[in-house]
């Protein structure tokens, strides 16, 4: 049977529900302060596609361009920081930056773990406890516990 209360409408006519309406995006607020109104209202999202798109030019840039990149105060903060890693590892002599992007494009490499002991057993070999056995091991583990 339905609660009378739940019958009720929540609110009288002409009220309403949220009186100080939805709340303002948070993103939108901030970098409205950062970049100042007339900026932020140029402001264009970088959608998934163009994420993709700087991870495939950035992997396959040479390191004048990407020095260039890295310099220029109008490109996007993901392409600059990234061109920034992707030096900082060249002169170190890794790959790492260029290994996580590779990974965000392609997927990671499929690792194959060995589950079995060196002979092809089990790593633990399974093994049947006695009445005496069992009963001492929840013993112990009741006075541990």
């Amino acid at each position: 049977m339905a609660n009378e209360q739940n019958l009720r409408p929540a609110w009288k006519k002409g009220e309403s529900g949220n009186p100080k309406g939805r709340p303002r995006n948070r993103v939108a607020v901030f970098r409205e302060r950062i970049m100042g109104k007339k900026k932020a209202k140029k402001y264009f999202g970088i959608g998934a596609f163009e994420v993709t798109e700087w991870y495939e030019v950035l992997i396959t840039m040479d390191l004048p361009d990407l020095k260039l990149l890295a310099a220029d105060d109008e490109a996007p903060a993901l392409a600059r920081t990234y061109a920034r890693a992707i030096i900082f590892d060249m002169n170190a002599g890794k790959t790492t930056t260029i290994d996580k992007l590779t990974a965000k494009l392609h997927g990671k490499a499929i690792q194959r773990i060995e589950h079995t002991g060196a002979d092809g057993s089990d790593l633990n070999q399974p093994r049947t406890l006695t009445k005496e056995e069992a009963k001492d091991f929840f013993n112990d583990l009741e006075n541990e516990y």
